[in-house]
């Protein structure tokens, strides 16, 4: 064998040694990271179920305010529907705000990110385990939301896999908008209480300025042209449209409407990309090339 063949064979049995490397660090990465965001989530789930404030607020709250309202008030079938799925909707912006929020003010406050700095957690892995526990919440909240609604007679149901697929793509694009709002708002609060009377706010007045999250456009304080535009109301908007079933549905306003989910799928990567950003650089010191 000649020197030229004997350095191409050298070339080609480092070059796949590296590769196999290369693959088996990659794979190495991805369990590390996987089971960075796994503990992330089950810590967030454990402390905020121990935490009766906060799942009073997020998943008590919007059905107390729903049957308060219903109670002195009058409404047709489709206003009644709509109603009854704004006030769901509002309780899982809470329920992301405040169990994405609660805990990592927690954190925040008692300096555990010292502790995550020097242990290598992955910025990143930290943002979606506690965005997964909040999505579970969430989730809880707006289902018990809509089954108070149902229950109080409220025309909202499922017909068939689409809608509940269609509804399931808004409610994790709202979701994770609003845990990416939580971050740089629980850092300038620096304090767990502070943060989630903040966060609890931001939910409600985003719900009562958009008129109910732009079911009731009628009492919304901010323009119909802006309102059309908020995250909260395209997915309020696409959930009711999907599970309101009164035949009068389409002859409300935003009835005919369509294209909602992708205005909502962008705001939903932007706000992912940017509260890994933030959680970067405001909570582990670290910057875009580090």
């Amino acid at each position: 064998m000649s020197d030229s063949d004997a350095t191409v064979n050298r070339l080609e049995t480092t070059s796949s040694a590296v590769g196999v490397k290369d693959r088996s660090s990659l794979k190495q990465k991805g369990r590390i990271w996987v089971a960075q965001t796994s503990g992330f989530t089950y810590r967030t789930l454990r402390d905020v179920s121990r935490s009766w404030s906060v799942l009073a607020v997020a998943v008590g709250l919007p059905p107390i305010m729903y049957l308060l309202v219903t109670a002195t008030r009058s409404f047709d079938p489709t206003t009644k529907g709509l109603f009854a799925v704004g006030i769901a909707v509002l309780g899982a912006m809470i329920a992301s705000l405040t169990v994405f929020g609660s805990q990592l003010a927690v954190d925040l406050e008692t300096d555990r990110f010292i502790a995550y700095r020097s242990m290598a957690v992955c910025p990143s892995a930290d943002f979606a385990g506690r965005v997964v526990a909040g999505l579970v919440v969430a989730a809880l909240a707006l289902t018990f939301g809509l089954g108070v609604g149902i229950l109080d007679g409220a025309p909202v149901g499922v017909t068939d896999v689409l809608p509940v697929a269609v509804s399931l793509a808004a409610f994790l694009g709202l979701s994770i908008v609003f845990m990416a709002v939580a971050v740089p708002i629980v850092v300038a609060a620096n304090n767990e209480q502070y943060a989630q009377f903040v966060l609890s706010l931001v939910a409600v007045f985003g719900f009562m300025l958009t008129g109910y999250n732009g079911m009731l456009s009628s009492v919304a304080v901010l323009n119909e042209s802006m309102v059309g535009l908020l995250p909260n109301v395209l997915a309020t908007r696409t959930i009711a449209v999907q599970l309101v079933t009164t035949e009068t549905i389409t002859s409300v306003g935003f009835g005919a409407e369509r294209g909602r989910l992708v205005p909502l799928a962008v705001y939903s990567v932007g706000a992912a990309v940017l509260g890994v950003l933030l959680t970067r650089w405001q909570l582990y010191d670290r910057g875009v090339q580090r």
